[in-house]
């Protein structure tokens, strides 16, 4: 039993060792490219919702719109090697994180949040993957089949509303980040760049913040009145926000944010500690 205990861990340690081999490391800070020409894709279409054009302002609408360009299957193909790379460097950082010597409290939170960024990037390299092979993905569709088929499971309904409070609560300390600028604990010194890089992330994980906590509300709206149609994700939130008072200018000044969180998701593809 000791020697299959020593073997298992002797493979972990080898597994999260290849994870961080040179190759990967810049394959992985490619992904952080990607992620950002994502985020600046979604603010540029949701400034044309803003102007009262269509278009489909999350992941699923901001790949595709990248489908459709001249070599578009390349870039896509390279976004999810990109992005899987990522999810796998993160994946690793789980791995060193629960086997580090920091107190456990810390430990904990540093794999969780490790473990919780490798599925993010995992579903985003999905995505790619789906669209480079010639099919689609409707986000706000997806969001609303999810939420209908929780809710229709025991205590579904309890389930969502945790669900919404903690993107919610996501959304908060994004912004929290943003204006604390605690984000630069997770890069190198830009240099001169410094100023300008501040200045993006801060607009962009306010950002960011904004629009998770505009997702989390809908969910529990959907919960609360039963209607899982209503629950339709980051498209769906920013549509909402742009259907309020003064809306057209709160929905550019989120559309701009997202733009600035891309800006800087692509300086710490430069910059980043990895």
């Amino acid at each position: 039993m000791g020697n299959a205990s020593q073997k298992a861990n002797r493979a972990v340690s080898e597994a999260a060792s290849a994870s961080r081999s040179p190759a990967l490391q810049m394959l992985a800070r490619a992904g952080y490219v990607f992620i950002g020409l994502v985020h600046i894709l979604v603010g540029a279409i949701a400034l044309q919702i803003d102007r009262g054009q269509g278009g489909q302002a999350d992941q699923s609408g901001a790949i595709g719109s990248l489908a459709s360009k001249p070599g578009g299957p390349v870039l896509l193909w390279a976004g999810f090697a990109a992005c899987a790379a990522l999810a796998l460097w993160m994946v690793g950082e789980a791995v060193f994180a629960a086997r580090s010597e920091t107190e456990s409290k810390k430990k904990l939170q540093n794999a969780a949040s490790a473990a919780g960024k490798a599925v993010v990037f995992g579903v985003l390299s999905f995505t790619f993957a789906v669209f480079a092979s010639g099919g689609s993905k409707i986000s706000s569709q997806s969001a609303s089949d999810f939420t209908a088929k929780l809710m229709a499971a025991p205590a579904g309904v309890v389930l969502l509303i945790a669900l919404g409070l903690a993107i919610i609560g996501g959304g908060v300390y994004y912004a929290y980040r943003g204006v604390t600028r605690k984000f630069m604990k997770d890069l190198q010194d830009p240099g001169n760049a410094r100023t300008a890089v501040e200045w993006i992330g801060t607009v962009g994980y306010a950002a960011k913040g904004v629009v998770l906590a505009l997702v989390g509300i809908l969910i529990i709206v959907a919960a609360a009145t039963a209607d899982p149609s209503k629950s339709t994700g980051l498209d769906g939130g920013l549509k909402t926000l742009g259907s309020q008072p003064y809306g057209v200018f709160l929905l550019a000044a989120v559309a701009a944010g997202l733009v600035a969180y891309g800006l800087y998701s692509m300086a710490r593809a430069r910059y980043g500690k990895f």
